[in-house]
């Protein structure tokens, strides 16, 4: 399963960008590519690269997928859940390399919410892969 295109003309590069945690909260969650359960709010982006905040509810699961393009980075910002089969709670950090499969799956009571990265690489050659757009992962 491929991430959604974040088509929203949106290029943040160079603009300077203060979001205070009233304005952060005030900022409504999008449903995150169909998934129950699952929101996400960007906070910057330029072209594929996005970087941003994901939710996960508590009883609800993010689909394992893989990016074949992108390095994903992300922080435990608040609840646990498991990912790449570990246990992670506030304050961990995951990152997953280009072509390894993640989901968020085991969220705990409170649900989950993380910061992340999804910036793709450069490829060489045709790659024939849905997941090389940008997106919230």
């Amino acid at each position: 399963m491929g991430p959604s295109p974040v088509d929203n003309g949106r290029d943040d590069l160079g603009k300077v960008l203060v979001r205070t945690a009233a304005a952060l909260a005030d900022t409504p969650w999008e449903a995150l590519r169909g998934i129950d359960g699952a929101t996400h709010k960007v906070l910057w982006q330029h072209g594929a690269v996005v970087i941003g905040l994901i939710k996960v509810e508590a009883g609800s699961e993010k689909p394992e997928h893989t990016h074949h393009g992108a390095h994903h980075h992300m922080f435990i910002t608040r609840g646990s859940c498991v990912m790449l089969g570990e246990r992670v709670d506030e304050g961990s950090y995951v990152y997953v390399p280009p072509g390894v499969a993640h989901a968020v799956t085991d969220v705990g009571p409170d649900g989950v919410e993380f910061f992340y990265t999804y910036r793709p690489v450069e490829l060489v050659g045709a790659v024939d892969d849905d997941d090389y757009v940008a997106g919230p992962v």
